[in-house]
C-alpha cells in the first residue's frame, strides 16, 4: 500500500539487485564484396610493400631493422552485396573505406598497428620486418587463399612511404629564419623500447651537430602519458628538415604546443574583505577542486587558508597570473551575483593548486599530464579537476599540430579511464574582438567558434556558458540564452559537447567587455572583480561535482567510493534543462549541454520523481550485467504520461586515430519488462558512441496488464568498436554506471515516491555496489622493456 506523501529518497542500487551476470551471444559474418580481382590487387599491395620496405631499408634510421613506420592507402570505395532493396536496387552498393571510422580495426587483422589517418583517409600504421616478409608473402599470393583472408586486405590499395606534410608542420618551418634556432619539439613514434629511444636520441643529436648554428641543442625530454616520447630543442629550420628526411621513427616535429588564458581587462574592484567563513578545523572537512591553471598566490588574502596542496611544473618561470585565482573563487565560493561587501561568502570547499603555466598568460600543454598524474598519485583524495583552458579551434590548425592536439585529448581521456577522476572542461571563448558570420546567434557555423581539441574529450565534462544577469550595454537580452563568446559543439564523432553550462557573462554588441556584463570573482590580491569567459563557468561545474563525489561516498561501504562516472550520470540525469526558446534552439543544442547541474538533490530529492543510481564493473566485452530496477505497476496505471530517463556512463578508452568514432567501445544498455521481454526501444539523446548517453522511454504504451511483476531489468554490456592504441595494452574491466529517472510527464503529475517506498523490494536501496576490484584500472605500457 503506497504511503501519502512520504519523505522524498533517492535509491541506490547494489549487487543485492542484479540477477546472476550473463554472456552476450557471439556472431559477425564475412563482408559480402561484388568480385574483385585478388591476383592483380595481391600483386600491387606486394609489389608497393617491397618499394616501400626498401626505401625504408635506405634511411639513415637506427630502428629501420625493427620498426616498419608506412603509409597505407585505401581502396576509396569498395561494392558491397546488399539485400536492402531501397539502398542497392540493383543489389550493390559502393562503400567508402574510413580508417578513422568504421574500418579501423582492418590492421589488426593483419598483425599491423594503426597509428594515425591522413586527411585523405591514408592510414599510418606499423609492423616489424618479420611481419612485413609474411604480409608480402601472402599479398603475392592472395588469390590462393579463402574469402575470409581474401577480405582482410579488401580496403587496401597499396603502401607508400608516410608524407613529409604529414609530420612535419610546413606553415611553421617555412616561417623559420635559415640558420637560426627556434623553439621546437620532436615527437618520436610510439612502440619503441627504451634502448631504440637512446639510439634514435643519440642519432638525433648528431644530426642537429651537423647541421649547428651556435646556440643549437636539444634541451630536454619528456613522454606522454601514452608512453611516446618526446625532445624539446632549439633547432634550425636545416636541422629540422635533415630530422623529418632521415628519421621515420621520428612522428612529428612542430613548434610548441600552449594553451592561452584570457588575462581579462581589469574592471574596477572592491577591496578584499580579509578572512574567510569558518575556522582551519571546518575547512578541513571540505571537498577538494584540483584548479589546473597559472598558480594561485601562496599567500594569498582570502584563498590561502581553503589551499589543499600545490604541484608547480618544472618548466614555470616563477610567479602566477590572475585568471587561476579567479577560477579558483568560482569553485571555493560559487556564482555571486555581486560583489561582497561586509563579509566574504561561506567557501563551500577547498582548491588544490596544480601550476602548469610557462607565463601568466600561458599553460604547456606538454606538461599537463605529467602535472595530473603526479597529483593523483600522491594525493588521492583529490578526484576532480578544472581546466578551464584549452587550444585555438580544432578546425583552424595545420595538419600536424592538430593531430598533436588530439593526441593530447587522447592522452587526458586515457588518463581519466585509468584513475578514475572528475574532468570538468571549459568550452573556450571566441578571440576578443572578433565578431561572427554570420551573426549571434546563428553563428554556430563559424570556425572561430569551434571547440579546441580538450574540450571535445570524451570522458571529461565540458562546460558551456549562459547569460545568467542582463544589462543594457550587454549583446545578449534574454536571461539564460548561451553567452556570445562561448565556442559550440558537436565534439569529436559528431558527440553533444558541450556537455554542462552555468553562468558565464556577456559581452557588448562589438564582442568587447566592460562593467556590469561579467560574472565575480577573486583576482590574485584578494580583489573582487568581474570577467566573462567559460573559464569562469566551468568552476561552477566542478564545485558540483565535488559536491556529488561527497554525497556519494556517504552509500559506499568501507573501502569502496563512487565512480566518476556515476557522479556524471547523476547531474545529466538531474540537470535544469537549458533554456528553450526557439530563436536559440540550434545554437543552445551546440553549447548548453543538459543544462545548469545541482549535486543538492542528492540531499533533497525531489517528490514528484525519483532516481536511481548504479555503478559496477564490466569484466570483459562477454560479461553482461542484468540490473533489477523498480517500476511499480501501481504508479504505470495511476500516471498519464509514465517516463523513464536513463543516462549510461562510462570512461572508456580511446584511440586518436579512430577519430570519426574515438571511443574504442561503446556501451550497449537494453531496458526489459522482464529477462525474456523484448526491449523497449528508447529515444536517443546522443550518438550512441559517445561515453555519456541518455535515452528517455514513454512507459504510457507499456500494457500493465501483460506485466507479472514490478521488476524491470537493464542489460548492460560493451562492444569493441575500434582498435586500442596500440602503444597501451588496456585491461578488459570496464566501469559503468547509470541514472535513472522515473517522473509523470503530464502536468497533473503522479509521483513514484509513494510506490517505490511501499516497495519491500527498495528497502535495501540504501547503498552503492561494493565493486569486485579497485576502482583504478591498470593501463601497461607496451614495447618498454
Amino acid at each position: 500500500m503506497a504511503q501519502d506523501n512520504p519523505k522524498p529518497r533517492s535509491f541506490f542500487l547494489n549487487e543485492q539487485h542484479e540477477l546472476t551476470r550473463g554472456e552476450k551471444e557471439g556472431g559477425g559474418g564475412i563482408p559480402k564484396y561484388a568480385p574483385i580481382n585478388w591476383g592483380k590487387k595481391g600483386k600491387r599491395i606486394q609489389s608497393t610493400l617491397h618499394q616501400v620496405r626498401e626505401k625504408i631499408r635506405a634511411l639513415p634510421d637506427p630502428t629501420k631493422d625493427n620498426h616498419y613506420f608506412l603509409l597505407a592507402k585505401p581502396q576509396a570505395k569498395l561494392k558491397k552485396l546488399s539485400d536492402d532493396k531501397k539502398k542497392a536496387p540493383k543489389g550493390e552498393i559502393d562503400e567508402a573505406t574510413a580508417y578513422s571510422g568504421k574500418d579501423s580495426r582492418v590492421f589488426s587483422r593483419l598483425g599491423m598497428d594503426l597509428l594515425n589517418v591522413t586527411e585523405d583517409g591514408a592510414a599510418v600504421v606499423h609492423t616489424t620486418p618479420e611481419r612485413a616478409d609474411q604480409l608480402e608473402s601472402t599479398a603475392a599470393t592472395l588469390a590462393e587463399f579463402g574469402i575470409r583472408e581474401k577480405v582482410r586486405w579488401a580496403t587496401i590499395e597499396s603502401f607508400d612511404l608516410i608524407p613529409l606534410e604529414f609530420r612535419i608542420d610546413k606553415e611553421w618551418l617555412d616561417s623559420l629564419a635559415r640558420g637560426k634556432p627556434s623553439d621546437s619539439v620532436i615527437e618520436l613514434q610510439p612502440l619503441l623500447t627504451r634502448v631504440e629511444i637512446d639510439t634514435v636520441m643519440r642519432a638525433i643529436a648528431s644530426t642537429v651537430q651537423a647541421n649547428a648554428p651556435r646556440g643549437q641543442l636539444i634541451k630536454g625530454s619528456g613522454a606522454d602519458f601514452s608512453g611516446r616520447q618526446w625532445l624539446r630543442g632549439a633547432l634550425s629550420p636545416e636541422a629540422l628538415q635533415g630530422i623529418a628526411n632521415s628519421f621515420l621513427s621520428v612522428q612529428s616535429l612542430h613548434s610548441p604546443l600552449i594553451s592561452y588564458v584570457a588575462g581579462g581587462q581589469r574592471t574596477p574592484g572592491l577591496p578584499p574583505v580579509i578572512g574567510t567563513a569558518g575556522t582551519l578545523a571546518d575547512v578541513a572537512t571540505l571537498p577538494i577542486v584540483a584548479v589546473v591553471d597559472t598558480g594561485i598566490p601562496q599567500n594569498h588574502a582570502i584563498l590561502a587558508p581553503l589551499r589543499r596542496g600545490t604541484y608547480t611544473t618544472p618548466l614555470n618561470a616563477g610567479g602566477v597570473g590572475n585568471h587561476a585565482s579567479f577560477v579558483a573563487s568560482r569553485a571555493v565560493f560559487g556564482d555571486q551575483a555581486a560583489a561582497p561587501t561586509g563579509a566574504n561568502p561561506v567557501a563551500g570547499l577547498r582548491f588544490f593548486d596544480v601550476n602548469v603555466a610557462l607565463g601568466p598568460n600561458q599553460i604547456d600543454d606538454k606538461e599537463l599530464l605529467r602535472a595530473l598524474e603526479a597529483v593523483v598519485r600522491t594525493t588521492p583524495d583529490v578526484r576532480v579537476f578544472n581546466l578551464s583552458f584549452d587550444s585555438e579551434p580544432l578546425s583552424l590548425l595545420q595538419t600536424v599540430k592538430r593531430q598533436e592536439r588530439l593526441i593530447l585529448a587522447q592522452d587526458l581521456d586515457n588518463f581519466i579511464f585509468q584513475y578514475d577522476v572528475l574532468m570538468v572542461v571549459a568550452a573556450g571563448n571566441s578571440q576578443d574582438g572578433i565578431s561572427p558570420n554570420p551573426s549571434y546567434p546563428q553563428h554556430y557555423s563559424d570556425p572561430n567558434w569551434q571547440l579546441g581539441a580538450f574540450a571535445r574529450s570524451f570522458n571529461s565534462l565540458t562546460c558551456g556558458a549562459y547569460v545568467s544577469q542582463l544589462s543594457a550595454s550587454g549583446l545578449v537580452k534574454q536571461l539564460g540564452w548561451p553567452s556570445p563568446f562561448c565556442r559550440v559543439g558537436p565534439g569529436l564523432g559528431d558527440s553533444p559537447k558541450p556537455d554542462f553550462s552555468a553562468s558565464g557573462g556577456n559581452l557588448t554588441p562589438n564582442y568587447a567587455f566592460t562593467s556590469g556584463l561579467g560574472v565575480w570573482g577573486l583576482d590574485e590580491s584578494g580583489v573582487w572583480r568581474e570577467k566573462s569567459g567559460t573559464s569562469h563557468a566551468a568552476p561552477l561545474l566542478a564545485r558540483e561535482g565535488a559536491f556529488a563525489l561527497r554525497s556519494l561516498e556517504g552509500v559506499c561501504e568501507p573501502g569502496a567510493q563512487p565512480y566518476a562516472a556515476t557522479v556524471r550520470a547523476f547531474l545529466a540525469t538531474t540537470a535544469t534543462e537549458p533554456v528553450s526558446d526557439a530563436a536559440v534552439a540550434p545554437l543552445v543544442k551546440r553549447t548548453l549541454g543538459y543544462g545548469t547541474a545541482h549535486a543538492e538533490r542528492l540531499g533533497s530529492p525531489r517528490g514528484e520523481t525519483a532516481v536511481l543510481l548504479w555503478q559496477g564493473v564490466l569484466e570483459d566485452k562477454n560479461d553482461l550485467a542484468r540490473i533489477q530496477i523498480p517500476i511499480p505497476r501501481d504508479w504505470l496505471k495511476e500516471a498519464s504520461g509514465p517516463k523513464v530517463r536513463l543516462i549510461v556512463a562510462a570512461d572508456v578508452p580511446v584511440n586518436a586515430a579512430v577519430s570519426q568514432i574515438w571511443a574504442s567501445r561503446k556501451l550497449v544498455a537494453r531496458l526489459r519488462p522482464h529477462p525474456e521481454a523484448r526491449a523497449l526501444r528508447g529515444k536517443l539523446n546522443a550518438v550512441d558512441t559517445y561515453s555519456l548517453v541518455g535515452r528517455e522511454y514513454d512507459l504510457s504504451r507499456v500494457d500493465t496488464d501483460e506485466l507479472d511483476t514490478d521488476i524491470w531489468i537493464l542489460e548492460l554490456s560493451y562492444e569493441e568498436i575500434a582498435d586500442y592504441l596500440p602503444s597501451m595494452a588496456f585491461p578488459s574491466q570496464q566501469r559503468v554506471a547509470f541514472a535513472a529517472e522515473l517522473f509523470d510527464a503530464n502536468k497533473f503529475q503522479s509521483s513514484p515516491q509513494p510506490f517505490l517506498q511501499a516497495m519491500a523490494f527498495t528497502k535495501t536501496m540504501t547503498r552503492l555496489s561494493v565493486p569486485p576490484s579497485v576502482a583504478r584500472v591498470p593501463i601497461v605500457l607496451r614495447y618498454q622493456g
